[in-house]
């Protein structure tokens, strides 16, 4: 398509959207109207309906379907109860059928088609209980209208046609009021359907990102993150620090207490880590006993002071029945990164700095050496 069509469709039907969507059903309604008022001049022509009759009730049905288009172009509708106009725009079809009915000669059974059209595009965007009141407001609308024609023209030579076309337009409605049901079925199961596919999805999404026994960000997600807030932190002149824990003498409680015991230490581990840091920054678990924290706009100090609030908070908390009075304690080792391009340096200090606590003694946190990263290390007394 090229760029004229384009904007002619634009100023049209308006941007896409669900507007776009309304506006294109109106015009195609208004098609159907034309149509229909071609067809009404095809019967003037042959003689079957009078032109007196045929002029009202074209100008009702294109006026009407413009004054919807126009609602819907100019956003108006969407200040109404229903946006999409679908009631009205049934209501407003089945009144123009029922009067071309009344005035249609030998080709009124024609109708009935008309309106069993108007019927079906209701029931994909309406609830099943409304299309079943549609189909009847129909059929009312439809017997009324042979009622009133039978009071007001009593020797009517076609009433018994008229009674034929009622009885054939029931069948015909109480067909559309059976596929109503059907269809709401179906969307109700198609409904369903996708509830549990997004379900599914984020499930999925949640274990592709978390780590299933601590519930904590897994690494490949951290290894994400770290990359998002190090272009960050690299764009506002800010540091990123990075705190690498490793539990103590965690394969001694696996190999001594067994594994669901190694379990429970990772998840209070967790827990306790976690009511302590920022709600910007990120805990994953990296890898077997060792977790990752980042804390994006922080400094060495920083990180080094939640490292030990995590250890004191560790060491206030009663032991495990379960393992032999021993209290859970960390090695750790703090690094902080400028730029998004030394970012794995910087994870890689980290690791250095953790493996330098559990070398002098475990239980510590040191501070990773380097350019512009040289601290004294500090230490807490064993708990």
């Amino acid at each position: 398509m090229n760029l004229s069509a384009a904007n002619f469709f634009d100023t049209l039907l308006g941007p896409q959207g669900p507007q776009r969507v309304r506006a294109s059903q109106s015009l195609l309604a208004l098609g159907l109207y034309l149509a229909f008022a071609v067809v009404l001049q095809v019967e003037v022509a042959l003689g079957m309906v009078s032109e007196a009759h045929d002029l009202p009730l074209t100008l009702f049905g294109l006026g009407g379907s413009l004054l919807f288009y126009g609602l819907i172009r100019s956003g108006a509708n969407l200040r109404m109860a229903e946006p999409s106009l679908t009631r009205p725009q049934m209501v407003f079809g089945m009144v123009a059928s029922t009067w071309a009915y009344l005035i249609s000669g030998p080709a009124r059974g024609s109708i009935l088609v008309l309106m069993l059209v108007i019927l079906m595009f209701g029931q994909f965007g309406l609830p099943p209980h409304e299309g079943r009141r549609m189909a009847g407001l129909g059929f009312l609308m439809l017997a009324l209208g042979i009622a009133w024609r039978a009071w007001s023209q009593p020797g009517h030579p076609d009433l018994k046609l008229d009674l034929v076309h009622l009885m054939f337009a029931g069948i015909v409605f109480t067909g559309v009021v059976a596929i109503s049901v059907r269809l709401g079925r179906m969307r109700d199961r198609l409904r369903e359907q996708a509830a549990d596919l997004k379900l599914a999805l984020a499930r999925n999404q949640e274990l592709a990102t978390r780590d299933g026994l601590t519930g904590l960000t897994n690494r490949r997600a951290m290894l994400q993150q770290m990359t998002i807030a190090a272009r960050e932190i690299e764009r506002h002149h800010q540091p990123l620090a990075l705190v690498l824990f490793d539990l103590d003498h965690f394969k001694q409680i696996n190999d001594t207490l067994g594994h669901a015991a190694g379990d429970r230490v990772l998840q209070r581990f967790a827990e306790v880590a976690l009511s302590e840091v920022r709600a910007g920054d990120v805990l994953s678990r990296w890898g077997g006993e060792e977790f990752l924290l980042m804390l994006p706009r922080s400094g060495l100090e920083e990180a080094w002071r939640c490292a030990e609030r995590i250890r004191a908070r560790l060491a206030a908390r009663p032991p495990d029945s379960g393992w032999r009075g021993a209290r859970m304690t960390f090695s750790a080792g703090v690094s902080a990164c400028y730029q998004m391009d030394r970012l794995e340096e910087a994870i890689e200090a980290a690791d250095r700095a953790m493996y330098l606590a559990k070398a002098t003694g475990r239980n510590r946190t040191e501070l990773a050496a380097g350019p512009g990263m040289g601290q004294p290390s500090h230490e807490e007394n064993t708990l």
